[in-house]
Protein backbone atom coordinates (compact mmCIF):
# COMPACT_ATOMS: atom_id res chain seq x y z
CA UNK A 1 0.00 0.00 0.00
CA UNK A 2 1.07 3.59 -0.55
CA UNK A 3 1.19 6.64 1.68
CA UNK A 4 -0.18 9.89 0.29
CA UNK A 5 1.90 13.06 0.27
CA UNK A 6 -0.47 15.71 1.62
CA UNK A 7 1.97 18.60 1.69
CA UNK A 8 5.57 19.45 0.83
CA UNK A 9 7.56 22.45 1.97
CA UNK A 10 10.72 23.40 0.08
CA UNK A 11 13.57 25.37 1.59
CA UNK A 12 13.93 28.87 0.11
CA UNK A 13 17.73 28.52 0.24
CA UNK A 14 19.25 27.25 -2.99
CA UNK A 15 20.93 23.83 -2.75
CA UNK A 16 20.13 23.55 0.97
CA UNK A 17 19.67 20.05 2.38
CA UNK A 18 17.26 19.23 5.16
CA UNK A 19 19.06 16.69 7.31
CA UNK A 20 17.28 15.91 10.59
CA UNK A 21 13.74 15.82 11.93
CA UNK A 22 12.96 15.96 15.65
CA UNK A 23 9.41 15.83 17.02
CA UNK A 24 8.81 17.63 20.30
CA UNK A 25 7.87 14.98 22.91
CA UNK A 26 4.63 16.37 24.23
CA UNK A 27 1.03 15.26 23.78
CA UNK A 28 0.07 18.94 23.90
CA UNK A 29 1.99 19.97 20.79
CA UNK A 30 2.15 19.06 17.12
CA UNK A 31 5.49 20.77 16.58
CA UNK A 32 8.61 19.36 14.99
CA UNK A 33 11.91 20.84 13.85
CA UNK A 34 14.14 20.26 10.84
CA UNK A 35 17.82 21.12 10.54
CA UNK A 36 19.64 22.21 7.43
CA UNK A 37 23.02 22.14 5.75
CA UNK A 38 23.20 25.95 6.02
CA UNK A 39 22.99 25.92 9.83
CA UNK A 40 19.36 27.07 10.07
CA UNK A 41 16.70 25.31 12.16
CA UNK A 42 13.05 25.41 11.03
CA UNK A 43 10.16 24.78 13.44
CA UNK A 44 6.95 23.42 11.87
CA UNK A 45 3.44 22.43 12.95
CA UNK A 46 2.41 19.22 11.16
CA UNK A 47 -1.31 19.98 11.65
CA UNK A 48 -1.05 23.27 9.72
CA UNK A 49 -0.01 24.13 6.19
CA UNK A 50 3.53 22.95 6.81
CA UNK A 51 5.27 26.31 6.43
CA UNK A 52 7.72 26.98 9.26
CA UNK A 53 6.16 28.88 12.14
CA UNK A 54 9.62 30.08 13.22
CA UNK A 55 13.23 29.94 12.08
CA UNK A 56 16.52 29.96 13.95
CA UNK A 57 18.62 31.44 11.19
CA UNK A 58 22.32 30.61 11.33
CA UNK A 59 21.81 28.68 14.55
CA UNK A 60 25.20 27.12 13.73
CA UNK A 61 28.12 28.27 11.62
CA UNK A 62 27.80 25.25 9.32
CA UNK A 63 25.71 22.16 8.61
CA UNK A 64 23.82 20.75 11.62
CA UNK A 65 24.81 17.15 12.30
CA UNK A 66 22.18 16.19 14.89
CA UNK A 67 18.92 17.63 16.20
CA UNK A 68 17.13 16.48 19.34
CA UNK A 69 14.04 17.87 21.11
CA UNK A 70 14.48 17.52 24.88
CA UNK A 71 10.97 18.53 25.94
CA UNK A 72 7.99 20.46 24.61
CA UNK A 73 9.97 23.70 24.28
CA UNK A 74 13.68 22.88 24.33
CA UNK A 75 15.73 21.80 21.33
CA UNK A 76 19.38 20.71 21.17
CA UNK A 77 21.58 20.76 18.08
CA UNK A 78 25.23 20.22 17.25
CA UNK A 79 27.70 21.20 14.56
CA UNK A 80 31.29 22.32 14.06
CA UNK A 81 30.79 25.03 16.70
CA UNK A 82 29.64 22.68 19.46
CA UNK A 83 26.29 21.84 21.06
CA UNK A 84 23.57 24.44 21.61
CA UNK A 85 20.24 24.41 23.43
CA UNK A 86 17.31 26.52 22.25
CA UNK A 87 14.01 27.64 23.76
CA UNK A 88 11.71 27.78 20.74
CA UNK A 89 9.38 30.16 22.60
CA UNK A 90 12.02 32.90 22.67
CA UNK A 91 11.69 33.69 18.97
CA UNK A 92 15.38 34.50 18.49
CA UNK A 93 18.55 32.68 17.52
CA UNK A 94 20.34 33.04 20.86
CA UNK A 95 20.98 29.70 22.56
CA UNK A 96 20.09 29.29 26.22
CA UNK A 97 23.10 26.98 26.75
CA UNK A 98 26.21 26.00 24.80
CA UNK A 99 28.60 23.09 25.28
CA UNK A 100 31.99 22.22 23.85
CA UNK A 101 35.20 20.41 24.82
CA UNK A 102 38.82 21.48 25.24
CA UNK A 103 39.72 20.37 21.72
CA UNK A 104 36.84 22.44 20.27
CA UNK A 105 35.86 19.31 18.35
CA UNK A 106 33.07 19.07 15.83
CA UNK A 107 30.07 17.33 17.39
CA UNK A 108 28.33 14.72 15.24
CA UNK A 109 25.78 12.96 17.51
CA UNK A 110 23.44 13.65 20.43
CA UNK A 111 21.46 11.63 22.96
CA UNK A 112 19.35 12.52 25.97
CA UNK A 113 18.30 10.63 29.07
CA UNK A 114 15.48 12.16 31.07
CA UNK A 115 14.67 10.47 34.38
CA UNK A 116 13.28 11.30 37.77
CA UNK A 117 16.81 12.34 38.76
CA UNK A 118 17.23 14.93 36.03
CA UNK A 119 18.13 15.21 32.39
CA UNK A 120 21.47 14.37 30.80
CA UNK A 121 22.73 15.31 27.37
CA UNK A 122 25.48 13.33 25.64
CA UNK A 123 27.49 14.48 22.65
CA UNK A 124 29.82 12.49 20.38
CA UNK A 125 32.70 14.12 18.49
CA UNK A 126 34.56 13.88 15.23
CA UNK A 127 38.05 12.38 15.35
CA UNK A 128 40.76 14.82 16.46
CA UNK A 129 44.25 13.38 16.74
CA UNK A 130 44.03 9.72 17.74
CA UNK A 131 40.70 9.74 19.61
CA UNK A 132 37.09 10.86 19.30
CA UNK A 133 35.55 12.08 22.55
CA UNK A 134 32.17 11.43 24.18
CA UNK A 135 30.91 13.79 26.90
CA UNK A 136 27.84 13.91 29.15
CA UNK A 137 26.41 17.04 30.75
CA UNK A 138 23.65 17.56 33.30
CA UNK A 139 21.63 20.43 31.85
CA UNK A 140 20.48 21.34 35.38
CA UNK A 141 24.11 22.08 36.24
CA UNK A 142 25.83 22.76 32.91
CA UNK A 143 29.06 24.28 34.24
CA UNK A 144 30.96 20.97 34.31
CA UNK A 145 31.06 17.65 32.48
CA UNK A 146 29.74 14.73 34.56
CA UNK A 147 31.30 11.98 32.43
CA UNK A 148 33.88 11.94 29.64
CA UNK A 149 35.09 9.00 27.56
CA UNK A 150 38.12 10.14 25.58
CA UNK A 151 39.99 6.93 24.76
CA UNK A 152 37.33 4.42 23.69
CA UNK A 153 36.77 5.39 20.04
CA UNK A 154 39.40 6.08 17.40
CA UNK A 155 37.20 7.57 14.69
CA UNK A 156 34.06 9.71 14.38
CA UNK A 157 31.25 8.95 16.85
CA UNK A 158 28.16 8.79 14.66
CA UNK A 159 25.49 7.36 16.98
CA UNK A 160 24.83 7.48 20.73
CA UNK A 161 21.85 6.30 22.78
CA UNK A 162 20.91 5.88 26.44
CA UNK A 163 19.16 2.67 27.43
CA UNK A 164 15.42 3.49 27.71
CA UNK A 165 14.89 1.74 31.06
CA UNK A 166 18.35 1.15 32.53
CA UNK A 167 19.66 4.67 32.41
CA UNK A 168 23.11 3.75 33.69
CA UNK A 169 23.87 2.29 30.24
CA UNK A 170 25.00 4.52 27.36
CA UNK A 171 25.84 3.14 23.91
CA UNK A 172 28.02 4.72 21.22
CA UNK A 173 28.82 3.72 17.65
CA UNK A 174 31.66 4.95 15.49
CA UNK A 175 33.20 4.76 12.06
CA UNK A 176 36.06 2.88 13.75
CA UNK A 177 33.78 -0.17 13.49
CA UNK A 178 32.90 -0.46 17.17
CA UNK A 179 29.82 -0.14 19.33
CA UNK A 180 30.66 0.50 22.99
CA UNK A 181 28.27 0.11 25.92
CA UNK A 182 29.27 2.05 29.04
CA UNK A 183 28.15 1.50 32.63
CA UNK A 184 27.81 5.05 33.91
CA UNK A 185 27.94 3.90 37.53
CA UNK A 186 31.70 3.58 36.96
CA UNK A 187 33.69 6.82 36.84
CA UNK A 188 36.91 5.32 35.41
CA UNK A 189 36.75 4.95 31.62
CA UNK A 190 38.29 1.46 31.50
CA UNK A 191 35.93 0.22 34.23
CA UNK A 192 32.92 1.87 32.60
CA UNK A 193 33.42 0.00 29.30
CA UNK A 194 30.84 -2.74 29.82
CA UNK A 195 30.73 -4.24 26.31
CA UNK A 196 32.51 -3.85 22.97
CA UNK A 197 30.90 -4.96 19.70
CA UNK A 198 33.24 -5.27 16.73
CA UNK A 199 31.20 -4.85 13.54
CA UNK A 200 31.71 -2.21 10.83
CA UNK A 201 31.51 1.56 10.32
CA UNK A 202 28.39 2.43 12.33
CA UNK A 203 25.49 4.37 10.86
CA UNK A 204 23.21 3.81 13.87
CA UNK A 205 22.89 1.63 16.96
CA UNK A 206 19.74 1.15 19.06
CA UNK A 207 18.45 -0.74 22.05
CA UNK A 208 15.64 -2.66 20.36
CA UNK A 209 14.67 -4.70 23.42
CA UNK A 210 15.73 -4.76 27.05
CA UNK A 211 18.64 -7.06 26.21
CA UNK A 212 19.03 -6.57 22.44
CA UNK A 213 21.04 -4.13 20.35
CA UNK A 214 20.79 -3.36 16.63
CA UNK A 215 23.77 -2.13 14.61
CA UNK A 216 23.32 -0.70 11.12
CA UNK A 217 26.49 0.01 9.15
CA UNK A 218 27.31 2.51 6.42
CA UNK A 219 27.62 -0.50 4.10
CA UNK A 220 23.89 -1.23 4.72
CA UNK A 221 24.59 -4.33 6.80
CA UNK A 222 22.44 -5.02 9.87
CA UNK A 223 23.07 -7.21 12.89
CA UNK A 224 21.49 -7.81 16.30
CA UNK A 225 23.48 -8.48 19.47
CA UNK A 226 22.76 -9.52 23.04
CA UNK A 227 23.42 -6.96 25.76
CA UNK A 228 25.94 -8.58 28.11
CA UNK A 229 25.13 -9.11 31.76
CA UNK A 230 27.55 -8.21 34.55
CA UNK A 231 28.88 -11.71 35.19
CA UNK A 232 32.41 -10.96 34.07
CA UNK A 233 33.61 -14.43 35.17
CA UNK A 234 31.82 -15.78 32.09
CA UNK A 235 32.93 -13.76 29.08
CA UNK A 236 31.31 -15.86 26.33
CA UNK A 237 28.96 -13.81 24.20
CA UNK A 238 25.92 -15.01 22.27
CA UNK A 239 26.40 -15.12 18.49
CA UNK A 240 24.75 -12.21 16.69
CA UNK A 241 21.75 -12.39 14.40
CA UNK A 242 23.59 -11.04 11.35
CA UNK A 243 21.35 -10.17 8.39
CA UNK A 244 24.36 -8.98 6.36
CA UNK A 245 23.84 -6.64 3.38
CA UNK A 246 20.19 -5.61 3.15
CA UNK A 247 20.60 -4.41 -0.43
CA UNK A 248 20.71 -8.06 -1.52
CA UNK A 249 17.68 -9.03 0.57
CA UNK A 250 15.11 -6.30 -0.15
CA UNK A 251 13.82 -5.02 -3.46
CA UNK A 252 14.51 -1.35 -4.21
CA UNK A 253 17.01 -1.03 -1.38
CA UNK A 254 20.07 1.06 -2.18
CA UNK A 255 20.46 2.59 1.29
CA UNK A 256 18.77 2.30 4.68
CA UNK A 257 17.55 5.50 6.33
CA UNK A 258 17.37 3.77 9.72
CA UNK A 259 15.94 0.96 11.78
CA UNK A 260 13.43 2.35 14.30
CA UNK A 261 13.02 0.18 17.44
CA UNK A 262 9.42 1.35 17.81
CA UNK A 263 8.52 -0.96 14.94
CA UNK A 264 9.69 -0.13 11.41
CA UNK A 265 12.65 0.16 9.05
CA UNK A 266 12.83 2.66 6.17
CA UNK A 267 15.01 2.32 3.07
CA UNK A 268 15.32 4.03 -0.28
CA UNK A 269 16.43 3.70 -3.89
CA UNK A 270 17.56 6.87 -5.64
CA UNK A 271 17.69 5.29 -9.07
CA UNK A 272 13.96 4.47 -8.97
CA UNK A 273 12.90 7.39 -6.72
CA UNK A 274 11.42 5.05 -4.13
CA UNK A 275 11.11 4.98 -0.38
CA UNK A 276 9.77 1.92 1.46
CA UNK A 277 8.76 1.11 5.03
CA UNK A 278 8.68 -2.43 6.42
CA UNK A 279 7.01 -3.03 9.80
CA UNK A 280 9.58 -4.47 12.21
CA UNK A 281 8.92 -6.85 15.10
CA UNK A 282 11.81 -6.23 17.55
CA UNK A 283 10.87 -9.24 19.69
CA UNK A 284 11.36 -11.76 16.89
CA UNK A 285 13.65 -9.51 14.81
CA UNK A 286 11.49 -10.05 11.73
CA UNK A 287 10.30 -7.70 8.97
CA UNK A 288 6.80 -7.84 7.50
CA UNK A 289 7.06 -7.27 3.76
CA UNK A 290 3.35 -8.01 3.31
CA UNK A 291 2.47 -4.84 5.25
CA UNK A 292 5.00 -2.62 3.50
CA UNK A 293 4.24 1.05 2.83
CA UNK A 294 5.50 2.82 -0.27
CA UNK A 295 6.13 6.59 -0.49
CA UNK A 296 5.64 7.40 -4.20
CA UNK A 297 8.27 9.70 -5.64
CA UNK A 298 9.84 10.13 -2.20
CA UNK A 299 12.43 12.92 -2.62
CA UNK A 300 13.12 12.29 -6.27
CA UNK A 301 16.59 11.00 -7.00
CA UNK A 302 17.99 12.58 -3.82
CA UNK A 303 18.75 10.76 -0.56
CA UNK A 304 16.09 10.79 2.16
CA UNK A 305 18.00 11.92 5.24
CA UNK A 306 15.42 11.34 7.99
CA UNK A 307 12.01 9.84 8.70
CA UNK A 308 9.63 10.26 11.62
CA UNK A 309 6.33 8.46 12.19
CA UNK A 310 3.69 10.32 14.24
CA UNK A 311 1.82 7.33 15.64
CA UNK A 312 -1.19 9.05 17.18
CA UNK A 313 -1.84 11.06 14.01
CA UNK A 314 -0.97 8.28 11.52
CA UNK A 315 1.29 10.76 9.75
CA UNK A 316 4.88 10.36 8.54
CA UNK A 317 7.44 13.11 7.96
CA UNK A 318 10.44 12.90 5.64
CA UNK A 319 13.25 15.27 4.71
CA UNK A 320 16.04 15.00 2.22
CA UNK A 321 18.86 16.35 0.14
CA UNK A 322 16.37 17.97 -2.23
CA UNK A 323 15.71 20.59 0.48
CA UNK A 324 12.15 19.46 1.13
CA UNK A 325 10.18 18.21 4.10
CA UNK A 326 7.12 16.14 3.18
CA UNK A 327 3.97 15.20 5.09
CA UNK A 328 2.51 11.76 4.38
CA UNK A 329 -0.83 10.26 5.33
CA UNK A 330 -0.22 6.62 6.21
CA UNK A 331 -2.50 3.95 4.66
CA UNK A 332 -2.71 1.96 7.89
CA UNK A 333 -1.49 1.99 11.46
CA UNK A 334 2.03 0.70 12.14
CA UNK A 335 2.19 -1.28 15.38
CA UNK A 336 4.14 0.53 18.07
CA UNK A 337 6.52 -1.54 20.20
CA UNK A 338 8.03 -0.26 23.41
CA UNK A 339 10.70 -1.85 25.56
CA UNK A 340 9.14 -3.48 28.59
CA UNK A 341 10.69 -2.55 31.90
CA UNK A 342 11.84 -6.06 32.72
CA UNK A 343 14.40 -6.80 35.41
CA UNK A 344 17.43 -8.60 34.03
CA UNK A 345 18.92 -11.44 36.06
CA UNK A 346 21.75 -9.42 37.57
CA UNK A 347 20.97 -5.88 36.46
CA UNK A 348 18.43 -3.52 37.98
CA UNK A 349 16.32 -1.17 35.91
CA UNK A 350 17.38 2.09 37.49
CA UNK A 351 17.52 5.81 36.96
CA UNK A 352 21.00 7.02 37.75
CA UNK A 353 22.20 10.33 39.10
CA UNK A 354 25.71 10.61 37.71
CA UNK A 355 26.70 12.96 40.50
CA UNK A 356 25.80 10.35 43.12
CA UNK A 357 26.46 6.91 41.58
CA UNK A 358 26.40 5.16 44.92
CA UNK A 359 22.70 5.90 45.30
CA UNK A 360 21.69 4.66 41.86
CA UNK A 361 20.82 1.03 42.56
CA UNK A 362 24.28 -0.47 41.99
CA UNK A 363 25.45 -3.72 43.50
CA UNK A 364 26.65 -3.67 47.07
CA UNK A 365 30.17 -2.39 47.71
CA UNK A 366 31.48 -5.83 48.60
CA UNK A 367 30.14 -7.42 45.42
CA UNK A 368 31.51 -4.58 43.29
CA UNK A 369 34.97 -5.09 44.82
CA UNK A 370 34.76 -8.84 44.21
CA UNK A 371 33.81 -8.34 40.55
CA UNK A 372 36.30 -5.56 39.90
CA UNK A 373 39.27 -7.73 38.95
CA UNK A 374 37.24 -9.91 36.57
CA UNK A 375 35.68 -6.84 35.03
CA UNK A 376 39.03 -5.14 34.52
CA UNK A 377 40.53 -8.25 32.94
CA UNK A 378 37.73 -8.47 30.40
CA UNK A 379 37.95 -4.78 29.51
CA UNK A 380 41.66 -5.10 28.83
CA UNK A 381 41.00 -8.08 26.57
CA UNK A 382 38.37 -6.13 24.60
CA UNK A 383 40.55 -3.05 24.25
CA UNK A 384 43.47 -5.11 22.95
CA UNK A 385 41.13 -6.50 20.29
CA UNK A 386 40.22 -2.95 19.32
CA UNK A 387 43.78 -1.90 18.63
CA UNK A 388 44.34 -4.95 16.41
CA UNK A 389 41.17 -4.38 14.41
CA UNK A 390 41.60 -3.39 10.78
CA UNK A 391 38.86 -0.87 10.10
CA UNK A 392 36.56 -1.56 7.19
CA UNK A 393 35.98 1.21 4.65
CA UNK A 394 33.20 3.74 4.94
CA UNK A 395 30.40 3.98 2.45
CA UNK A 396 30.42 7.15 0.39
CA UNK A 397 26.92 7.93 1.70
CA UNK A 398 28.41 8.85 5.09
CA UNK A 399 29.37 12.51 5.20
CA UNK A 400 30.42 13.94 8.60
CA UNK A 401 29.12 17.43 8.00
Amino acid sequence: MSAKCTYAWNSPVKDEWLINISVFPSSQTSLFATSSSSGTIYVHDFTSSGHPISELKKAHESSINALLALDGNTLSSCSTDGIKLWDIRSGNASPILSFSNEKKSKFLSLATNSSNNGSYLAGGCELVGSDAELHIWDIRNPSSVVRSFVDSHHDDITSIEFHPTMSHYLMSGSTDGYVNVYNLLEEDEDEALHQVINYASVHSCHFTQEKRISVLSHMETLSFYELNNTNYDKIEESPPNDLQDLRYKWDDCEYVVDLFPSGHVVFGANSSQKLTLYPFDPVNEKFNKERSVLFPGAHGDEVVRDFKLIQNANVALTCGEDGAVKFWQMPHQIENYSIKNEIMEDQKAVSVDLDEPENAGAESESKMKKDKKHKKDKKHKDKSKKHKHKHKGKDIRFKPY
